[in-house]
């Protein structure tokens, strides 16, 4: 599959009246992505985090990646307005490239109890241990989140 860097997908917004007003946006090209926002500008900013989330996770798991409907094509109701949402998907990959994940470890009681009593961050020493190990240069990793 061609990954992109960059996409842009049409998205319809809508007034939700029912609902204290809250601006509720759908992807007609894209079935489960979804986002809302207390006005215009929040709902875009979760609009671009909700697209960015699921054409990543659609990356990863192979799917293939429609192509864009053409904006001029979308019908929208009274409510709603029709916009383009882009996203960068280099910083989509990085955001989840650089996540923490959890690890079990084991460790010779002795050693843990060592670690413990001079209150040894086990984290950033695995990291540290497993970077020295890998050969990574340390000034050009990036910073975990």
């Amino acid at each position: 599959m061609n990954k992109k860097d960059m996409y842009a997908f049409p998205a319809v917004l809508t007034i939700d009246h029912e609902d204290n007003d809250a601006v509720l946006v759908s992807f007609p090209d894209l079935d489960n992505c979804f986002a809302d926002g207390n006005d215009f500008a929040d709902a875009l900013e979760e609009a671009r985090e909700a697209l960015g989330n699921v054409l990543y996770w659609m990356e990863k798991d192979g799917q293939p990646i429609p192509e864009p409907s053409d904006i001029r094509t979308i019908e929208v109701h009274n409510d709603s307005i029709k916009t383009l949402v882009a996203v960068d998907m280099i910083e989509f990959r990085r955001a989840w490239d650089t996540r923490s994940v959890n690890r079990t470890v084991t460790l010779p009681a002795w050693l843990d109890e060592m670690a413990k009593k001079e209150q040894v961050n086990f984290s950033q020493a695995l990291q540290q241990a497993l970077k020295n190990k890998l050969g990574i240069d340390q000034s050009h990793t990036p910073q975990m989140v």
